[in-house]
């Protein structure tokens, strides 16, 4: 009869893939798309609160820009693809990030400049004639305004009505929505992909691990604990994901932490493996040990008894000679002592 495999729930498997490295080969055993759907679903989490988060910063940079745009500008006009302002350069900074509009005729290599400039904040916005450029640490993109609203239809507006449209968006819980849900998707792809190949390569450091540990598990269990190993790293990376988006704190090596600890959360979980292999094999000996004396004990039992048994029947044939020989001396006795008959006398 097969052993039942018991399930453990995913939220019990982050508190015990983070406290308990002994647990990680009996999760392992739950298999592969086990371990799979348990990555997905702790990345998911994640992404879903990453895009929360970024959701309010960037609608708080929004309405600050909206401020900016209501306060610093009388004459703000769009149409067919071009921006334009009464004042063309202009610039602020938030507890967001940085806003800077800029509508002058910029050549191509002006507009790349713009994007290769580093920036003290971690989220820039510069508004140019014809596009945005959005910064976020490392990232920048370009968006054009033309190929942004023809998806809403718009193809002309002014100060009033930006004010208006932005106030309405923002004030509703369609942009919210749609940031969730495109911002969840977005960090979920990344992330997930990103983390998988992080699991790949600590499950080759693992199997190396093994061979230097001197025992031997197959690469499937290996994966399997690779993914719960690098839970820890994976909850405090987007601890300080979030921490870093709102505060600006940063740690230089975090990247280096990151694949550090995973590493030491598969060793010790492996190194726990071989602690038990060798415990196991030691009371095995003493199994063995435990038998064999037995063995020995049953094996002189029975010599002795065997033993026993023929001196017992020595004994029996030694009486029995006895008994002959004593009969004999009886009859020969018996015989000297009968007297001659009349026979003999005559």
């Amino acid at each position: 009869m097969e052993e039942e495999i018991v399930y453990i729930p995913k939220y019990k498997k982050v508190w015990l893939s983070i406290t308990k490295f002994e647990r990680y080969p009996e999760m392992a055993t739950e298999g592969v798309g086990r371990a799979l759907r348990y990555l997905m679903w702790l990345i998911f989490m994640f992404a879903f609160i990453l895009s929360f988060c970024f959701m309010m910063k960037f609608v708080g940079l929004i309405r600050q820009g909206v401020n900016f745009l209501d306060k610093n500008f009388n004459e703000i006009t769009y149409s067919e693809g071009v921006l334009k302002l009464d004042s063309v350069n202009k610039s602020t900074t938030t507890d967001w990030g940085n806003i800077i509009v800029n509508t002058e005729d910029l050549t191509e290599e002006q507009i790349k400049e713009l994007e290769n400039k580093k920036s003290l904040k971690d989220v820039e916005i510069i508004w140019l004639k014809e596009c945005v450029i959005v910064k976020y640490n490392e990232a920048t993109s370009r968006l054009y305004y033309k190929e942004i609203l023809e998806n809403f239809e718009i193809k002309n507006f002014d100060k009033v009505k930006i004010i208006n449209f932005a106030n309405e968006n923002l004030n509703g819980p369609r942009i919210y929505i749609v940031f969730l849900i495109v911002g969840t998707i977005y960090f979920f792809i990344g992330y997930f992909i990103k983390t998988l190949l992080d699991v790949l390569i600590l499950s080759l450091f693992g199997m190396i691990t093994t061979l230097a540990a001197g025992i031997r598990i197959r690469y499937r269990a290996v994966f399997n604990m690779s993914v719960y190993a690098i839970t820890l790293s994976t909850v405090l990376q987007f601890i300080y994901i979030i921490v870093n988006t709102f505060t600006g704190f940063n740690i230089k090596y975090f990247d280096l932490m990151y694949t550090a600890i995973s590493f030491i959360c598969l060793t010790a979980a492996i190194f726990m493996i071989k602690s038990d292999v060798i415990r196991q094999q030691i009371e095995l000996m003493k199994v063995i040990e435990a038998k064999k004396q037995e063995q020995e004990e049953q094996k002189d039992k029975e010599n002795e008894e065997e033993n026993k048994e023929e001196k017992e029947v020595e004994n029996k044939e030694d009486k029995k000679e006895e008994d002959n020989n004593s009969k004999e001396k009886k009859e020969e006795k018996k015989k000297e002592e009968t007297p001659p008959t009349a026979e003999g006398e005559a």
